[in-house]
C-alpha cells in the first residue's frame, strides 16, 4: 500500500531485485511524462533513481539508457513547477557525475543553464537553490576546468548583490567562488570573479572569514602561473581603499545616518585584510608597488 510521508513525496516502491534497467525505464518514464503522474509521485522516482544508483555500478549496460539519454529525461525535472521536484531532479544529476564523460555531456546538453536558474531564483526555495549548489560543487571536484560559464556568472551575481537583497545563500557562493579560484582561476579572473571575492572582504567584519577570502587572492599571487590573472592596481588596491580614499563609500546606497557607522565597519575589515596580506611576500611587494605608483 502505497502512503506519503512528511514532505509529501509518495512513497514509490523500489524492487531492487528487479533488473536495473527495468527500474530505470519505470522511473524515466514517469519523471518525464508531461501528463498522468503528480508532482509528488515524480519526487518519488526521483529519489528511486539515487537509490538505484547506489545499489547498482554507474554502468549504463545495466541501466539499460546511455547518459545522454537519462540526462534528457532528469532535465525535465528541472523546467517542474514545483520546487521540491527540482531539487530532486538536481539531487539526481549531482548523484550521476561521478566522471569527466557524464559532465562533459551534461555540459553538451546545456543543463547548466537550467541549474543556473535555479540559483538565481529566490522565491523561499532554498532546498531547491542547496541542491544546485551542491551540485556545483559536485561539477568543480569532479572537473574544475570544464565548469561553464553561464554557472560562473550566477554564482558571481549573487556574491556581488547578494547582502543588499539580503539573500542567505551569498556566503556558500562566495566559498564556491574562492574554491573555484584555486582549481580554475582562469574562468574566475575573466567573468570578475577576483574583484567579488575583494568585495567580500571588505563587507566581512568576521575574522575567519574575512583572512579565507583574502588568502584565496593571496594563494594566486602568490604562484607565478596565477598571478597574471591578479590586477593589482584595480582589485589589491579595493582593500586600501577605505583607508586611502578619503570620500570612501562601499555602497552608494548607504543612508547619510549610517556613513560614519558604515566607514567605521569598512575600516575595521580593510584591516583584518591588510594584517593578513602583510604575510606574504608578493602581497607585500604588489602593495608597495601600488603606494609608490
Amino acid at each position: 500500500m502505497r502512503g506519503r510521508n512528511d514532505s509529501g513525496e509518495e512513497n514509490v516502491p523500489l524492487d531492487l531485485t528487479r533488473e536495473p534497467s527495468d527500474n530505470m525505464r519505470e522511473i524515466l518514464q514517469n519523471v518525464a511524462k508531461s501528463h498522468g503522474v503528480s508532482n509528488m509521485r515524480k519526487l518519488g522516482h526521483l529519489n528511486n533513481f539515487v537509490k538505484l544508483l547506489n545499489s547498482v555500478s554507474h554502468c549504463e549496460e545495466k541501466l539499460g539508457f546511455t547518459y545522454e539519454e537519462i540526462i534528457i529525461c532528469l532535465r525535465v525535472a528541472l523546467l517542474n513547477e514545483v520546487k521540491e521536484v527540482r531539487a530532486a531532479g538536481l539531487r539526481a544529476l549531482r548523484y550521476l557525475i561521478h566522471d569527466s564523460s557524464v559532465l562533459q555531456k551534461v555540459l553538451q546538453l546545456q543543463v547548466d543553464y537550467l541549474i543556473s536558474r535555479c540559483i538565481d531564483i529566490q522565491q523561499s526555495n532554498e532546498v531547491e537553490r542547496t541542491q544546485a549548489l551542491r551540485l556545483v560543487r559536485k561539477m568543480i571536484t569532479v572537473n574544475a576546468e570544464l565548469f561553464p560559464s553561464s554557472l560562473t556568472n550566477s554564482l558571481i551575481a549573487v556574491g556581488n548583490d547578494g547582502l543588499q537583497e539580503r539573500d542567505r545563500m551569498v556566503r556558500a557562493c562566495i566559498a564556491i567562488i574562492c574554491e573555484l579560484a584555486l582549481k580554475n582561476p582562469k574562468i574566475v579572473a575573466q567573468r570578475g570573479g577576483l574583484s567579488t571575492i575583494l568585495k567580500n572582504v571588505i563587507d566581512c567584519q568576521l575574522s575567519r572569514i574575512n583572512e579565507a577570502l583574502i588568502t584565496t587572492i593571496l594563494h594566486l599571487l602568490n604562484h607565478p602561473h596565477t598571478r597574471q590573472y591578479i590586477r593589482a592596481d584595480v582589485e589589491l588596491e579595493q582593500i586600501l581603499a577605505p583607508y586611502t580614499d578619503f570620500h570612501y563609500r562601499h555602497s552608494p546606497d548607504t543612508a547619510e545616518a549610517q556613513i560614519k557607522e558604515d566607514r567605521e565597519a569598512r575600516f575595521l575589515a580593510s584591516k583584518m585584510a591588510i594584517i593578513a596580506a602583510f604575510r606574504s611576500w608578493s602581497a607585500l611587494v604588489s602593495m608597495r608597488d601600488l603606494l609608490y605608483n
